[in-house]
């Protein structure tokens, strides 16, 4: 692949990194997928399912190739909110609690807003809780602790948060010096920005 298509590929995918999209929530990212491919000339179809239909053209559509990648991603689901105003999750897509403590979030309203925080174990001061380092990660044992000024379940509702709000991982989308591509949730969306350029 010639450096310009694949420098294009990378753009385009991340730029689809950029948008948080965990299973079930995909719809802004099937519609930026949708706008790139209407951008370049194409004829692209929104389905209902979500999913985008492009057809390329070709000399013989009796003899088709079908290209196919996903944008959906592993995220979580708000399960509980605490007393403490502290956000218990439930995965989607597979998303592992070993893979997402101390990581950086964004849990998504039904009213629209979007509030970051950080999923971390629910005792996490290694100084004070001894077993630290052999306490189990799972979605029992970590935690939403969110960037705002909340101390009860009453003051995350005063927010509009709510179970079954979306909570997204920022996907640390990075290139190296070296030309590396460094993301969560390449999968599938580097195909995606493959398939753009």
């Amino acid at each position: 692949m010639e450096q310009k298509y694949a420098d294009l590929s990378w753009d385009y995918a991340a730029r689809l990194l950029a948008i948080d999209s965990p299973s079930g929530f995909t719809a802004k990212a099937a519609q930026w997928v949708y706008d790139q491919f209407t951008a370049l000339g194409y004829d692209a179809n929104l389905t209902v399912k979500g999913g985008v239909l492009v057809d390329l053209g070709g000399e013989n559509n009796q003899n088709g190739l079908l290209l196919e990648a996903h944008t959906d991603t592993l995220g979580c689901m708000v399960s509980q909110v605490k007393g403490s105003g502290r956000l218990k999750l439930v995965n989607l897509g597979g998303m592992n609690a070993n893979n997402a403590e101390t990581e950086n979030v964004r849990v998504y309203t039904r009213g629209g807003a979007v509030y970051e925080g950080t999923l971390q174990l629910c005792n996490p001061s290694i100084h004070v809780n001894g077993s630290y380092s052999d306490a189990k990660r799972s979605w029992d044992s970590v935690e939403v602790v969110l960037d705002e000024d909340v101390k009860s379940a009453d003051d995350c509702r005063k927010l509009g948060i709510q179970v079954g709000d979306i909570v997204c991982f920022d996907p640390r989308t990075k290139r190296t010096q070296q030309g590396y591509l460094k993301s969560r949730f390449l999968d599938d969306k580097l195909s995606v920005g493959i398939l753009l350029g």
